[in-house]
């Protein structure tokens, strides 16, 4: 009988609180740092991984994702790789408005566009398709090239959502009644044939840390 294959292991994290000037607004490719609060959220998540192996980090390009991978790398012989495929969706003209913003430019705007995603692009940004295609084509490189191993990803709510509805075959519409809070931790095993979800939306600091 053969040898069971080890699963590779996808320790996937979404990045600390981003600063104030970025909260309550659509962020895709803008980019920000961490508020100290999103600085203790992960620094949190770092010490509950600290004892966990790790064979390999990436990170989303994006400054948010960068500054939240370094310190769970810390104390390693690993550095997190820049992989723009992980970065946010691209909003476009909307990218970095608030939803009153949005509104003053676009009275036509409506905030149900999140039903139906098939349907909507970012103006000036990306479309539902392309930002899908890109991450879900990450994905498979990262799979290809990491088989057995366990790999850290830090990326986007909208990136994180996209990998766990895939591992979980669950329709992408439905992605949105997926929480990815701040600092979260998302655990997902991939074999040959099947995926399995360990751990989802997991976060390992008080609600009431303070900035």
């Amino acid at each position: 009988m053969s040898e069971k294959k080890k699963p590779m292991r996808l320790f996937l994290v979404r990045h600390g609180e981003v600063v104030n000037q970025g909260q309550g607004k659509f962020l895709g490719f803008t980019d920000l740092g961490l508020s100290n609060r999103g600085k203790k959220q992960i620094q949190a998540l770092a010490e509950y991984l600290r004892g966990v192996p790790l064979d390999q980090a990436y990170a989303s390009d994006l400054k948010r994702a960068m500054d939240s991978a370094r310190p769970i790398c810390m104390g390693r012989l690993i550095k997190p790789v820049a992989w723009p495929a992980f970065r946010e969706m691209d909003m476009g003209d909307w990218d970095g408005k608030s939803w009153e913003e949005i509104k003053r430019k676009y009275p036509e705007a409506k905030l149900d566009f999140f039903y139906d995603l098939k349907k909507f692009h970012f103006p000036g940004g990306e479309n539902w398709s392309q930002f899908r295609g890109r991450v879900l084509q990450g994905l498979k490189t990262l799979l290809k090239e990491n088989k057995g191993k366990d790999i850290l990803l830090v990326a986007h709510a909208g990136v994180n959502r996209i990998i766990l509805a895939q591992a979980l075959g669950l329709r992408f519409r439905n992605m949105f009644f997926m929480e990815q809070g701040y600092a979260c931790l998302n655990i997902i095993e991939y074999y040959e044939n099947f995926s399995r979800v360990i751990l989802m939306n997991g976060t390992f600091y008080s609600s009431k840390l303070k900035a």
